[in-house]
């Protein structure tokens, strides 16, 4: 199983994420693609929060195609359009990956594939 680690000599994390994760032994590598808060009707909730929620339920929904789960996961890139949302971003996270706290990058940036999107998430996990 992973590794989740904060060195003590560092500053410690200002969100729900891990410095390192360590992986050993690994069989099976999965990269999810970059999933925003499209509903698996393809419909996108207009509200921030639910967009992310929905993003991270889709990263979920992969590994479960793999036979994996949140735990598996060592690394996720999140990119929001806004800085205001940070703490929606992360109770969303918190809500799917409970105390599982891959390493992570959070970007703000100018703008996504869809002027619906607020919100896109990859990860990167190995069972």
């Amino acid at each position: 199983m992973n590794r989740y680690f904060n060195p003590e000599d560092l500053a410690q994390p200002f969100g729900s994420y891990s410095q390192g994760v360590e992986i050993t032994n690994a069989s099976k590598l999965v990269y999810v693609a970059g999933q925003v808060g499209a509903m698996p009707d393809g419909t996108v909730p207009e509200d921030f929060e639910a967009q992310a929620e929905q993003a991270f339920r889709n990263v979920q929904g992969v590994l479960r195609a793999a036979d994996m789960d949140v735990e598996h996961v060592v690394s996720m890139r999140y990119y929001l359009l806004d800085r205001e949302n940070v703490p929606k971003f992360r109770a969303a996270k918190d809500r799917v990956f409970g105390d599982v706290r891959p390493a992570g990058t959070l970007l703000i940036v100018g703008g996504l594939a869809s002027p619906d999107w607020h919100f896109e998430v990859d990860a990167f996990a190995y069972k």
